[in-house]
């Protein structure tokens, strides 16, 4: 026999419905709990979404900043850089325009009538050391060439360097201008670009 047998039917009326009660309060309390924490959880994952939502926009702005600031320097470096490229072009121009004057004549001395340059001779080995100075192959002509036929340069000692290598003062002006504005253009891509990394 079971506990309740040995009650009275009153009280076990009473007992079960004791039991009955606390098991609904129990799972009504369980219910109510569950339910509070879902709503909480709920609550706190919105307030995370959100704040990561916050955070994203944040960072994407700070980017996007960044960004368009790296393109300003860019842009400005590059605009400084093309103006040196002109003006290195503009001043190539106003010296190709001055070499026949400067090649062509000269004054003796001070009030002096002008006359003419007398023939300079460079020699095929002044040229080819001239080239290797440069850092040109031997081997090959360079812009200030000797003629195609004479493509060989002539090895050091020997009467062929001593021969007339065609080049003029004029072509030795040219190439230095032409060189220099190489160099400028080298020297003012560094700049820009070591201004460029300096500025990040």
């Amino acid at each position: 026999m079971g506990v309740l047998d040995r009650l009275p039917s009153g009280l076990t009326t009473v007992a079960f419905a004791c039991v009955l009660s606390a098991s609904a309060a129990g799972s009504i309390a369980y219910g109510f709990g569950f339910r509070y924490a879902q709503a909480l959880g709920k609550s706190e994952l919105e307030a995370l979404k959100t704040t990561h939502a916050e955070q994203a926009l944040a960072a994407e702005s700070a980017n996007r900043l960044q960004l368009l600031q790296q393109v300003t320097r860019a842009t400005e470096a590059e605009s400084l850089l093309l103006a040196s490229f002109e003006r290195f072009t503009e001043e190539k121009r106003q010296l190709q325009e001055r070499i026949p004057h400067v090649t062509t004549q000269y004054i003796p001395a001070p009030g002096a009538a002008a006359k003419s340059i007398p023939r300079c001779v460079f020699t095929a080995g002044w040229l080819r050391d001239y080239n290797t100075a440069l850092g040109v192959p031997s081997a090959r002509a360079s812009a200030i060439a000797i003629p195609a036929e004479k493509a060989a340069w002539p090895t050091t000692g020997s009467d062929a360097e001593l021969l007339e290598s065609g080049v003029t003062p004029a072509d030795i002006l040219a190439h230095a201008q032409d060189y220099g504005m190489w160099a400028r253009s080298n020297l003012a891509q560094l700049n820009a670009l070591l201004d460029l990394h300096e500025k990040d």
